[in-house]
């Protein structure tokens, strides 16, 4: 799917479910929690870098049709810096492993206005499963598991 595209149909998924019409299947793993001694460390620019990492599973059905799409943010910090990549994917409904090199066929050419609607929903989705309105089940995953 083109990145506008599916930026146009998030729109509309964030506008149905402020109107309580969809239903979500949200499912985590992120290492964001983690102590920094348990986190991968690379070296670059001759520098240290402690490695966050967050997928997040965005499943509905949405005008009858499934939406799988998992997003992927590659954190590293370095004393106050902090540089971070994100991905999009767009799998087929067996496909849902968190590992970046099996999803690497499934990915989206995401751009800023994509990743934007990405965070929105995910705010969104964030303050209903908050308030148990019962439209987001949450599932969350050990990164080392």
């Amino acid at each position: 799917m083109k990145p506008a595209l599916l930026a146009n149909t998030l729109e509309e998924m964030i506008r149905e479910t402020k109107k309580g019409h969809l239903d979500w299947l949200i499912e985590l793993q992120s290492t964001d929690g983690l102590s920094d001694s348990l986190k991968h460390r690379i070296v670059e620019d001759d520098k240290e870098w402690i490695v966050d990492e967050c997928f997040i599973s965005f499943f509905c059905k949405f005008r009858g049709k499934d939406y799988l799409m998992i997003t992927y943010e590659h954190i590293k910090r370095c004393g106050d810096q902090v540089r971070s990549d994100n991905l999009v994917f767009m799998p087929p409904l067996n496909v849902r492993y968190f590992d970046v090199g099996i999803l690497s066929p499934y990915i989206v050419d995401a751009n800023a206005v994509l990743l934007d609607r990405f965070h929105q929903l995910w705010m969104l989705v964030m303050d209903s499963y908050k308030n148990k309105d019962g439209h987001v089940t949450m599932k969350m995953f050990d990164p080392y598991d």
